[in-house]
């Protein structure tokens, strides 16, 4: 079938523009070992949303699962008390690192940690298949079709992909960016949506399914300058004048019933999933 749009170059394109995205891919364990700590806080808490993802996957007994860019476990800790086998792949050390020790808190030792950028990998010697392939909102590449190519080549039985749908960030958190960034910054931030990983893995002969759902991301904080410090060191640990973080925060956060503030969004998530075709 004649292509119209080669969405892997088109995305390489859009890729190059932002230094932000090319400086993640060319040396990601610097970015993400410093904001580790920073990442787990407001991953780690996010329950209502890491139950919905792990639901989509079909884990059966005995199976192995490959969490490629598992960053602090979010979804290889709670993977690794139902599976035979979690291998937990990620660049950054700092991001293992507590991964590690949140499997020990768990009593999990079914697992096994990788520390290599995902280009670098080839499969057969520095992993082997298994079962399940699974990458959660870390397909930030510049040449996204290698990087599903291998996916799929990881895969002995299924690959699931989770991803944004639309604005990578809702309405209110948007105007929080282009409050720091301005507006073309704001957009540099994030990645292109679903649309492209989906039509890269169609060009390729991958006709994967996809359910978009709304995806409700939560966390607490002591206190707003608690939050402040943790949305600059993930977002911008150069910023000067924090006014716009500080009056974002105070505007949302809530305090729950435990007394701590609380803030949640939903953010629009598809999950895009494939079975590998027997040989």
């Amino acid at each position: 079938m004649h292509r119209i749009i080669d969405w892997n170059e088109l995305w390489k394109a859009i890729h190059v523009a932002s230094p932000e995205r090319t400086k993640k891919a060319g040396d990601p364990a610097a970015t993400w070992d410093k904001r580790a700590a920073a990442y787990h806080r407001i991953s780690h808490e996010e329950t209502e949303a890491t139950k919905r993802d792990l639901g989509f996957i079909d884990l059966r007994p005995g199976d192995t699962v490959l969490d490629m860019g598992a960053g602090t476990g979010r979804l290889a800790v709670p993977l690794a008390g139902r599976a035979a086998q979690v291998t937990a792949l990620d660049p950054s050390g700092g991001m293992l690192g507590i991964l590690r020790k949140r499997m020990e808190e768990a009593g999990h030792h079914n697992y096994s940690c990788v520390q290599m950028k995902w280009e670098e990998v080839v499969i057969g010697r520095d992993i082997g298949p298994h079962d399940i392939v699974i990458a959660a909102f870390s397909l930030g590449f510049y040449d996204l079709a290698a990087a599903l190519a291998k996916l799929d080549q990881a895969a002995k039985r299924s690959v699931y992909l989770f991803w944004h749908a639309g604005e990578w960030r809702g309405p209110e958190e948007m105007g929080l960016y282009r409050a720091v960034f301005g507006d073309e910054g704001a957009m540099q931030r994030g990645y292109q949506d679903y649309s492209f990983p989906i039509n890269i893995l169609h060009d390729a002969g991958i006709y994967a399914n996809v359910r978009i759902y709304p995806a409700l991301w939560e966390t607490s904080y002591e206190s707003v300058d608690e939050a402040v410090r943790n949305w600059v060191t993930m977002h911008h640990p150069d910023l000067q004048d924090q006014t716009p973080v500080t009056e974002f925060f105070t505007r949302v956060l809530r305090k729950g019933a435990t007394g701590r503030l609380e803030y949640s969004a939903v953010r629009r998530t598809a999950v895009i999933w494939w079975e590998k075709e027997a040989d």
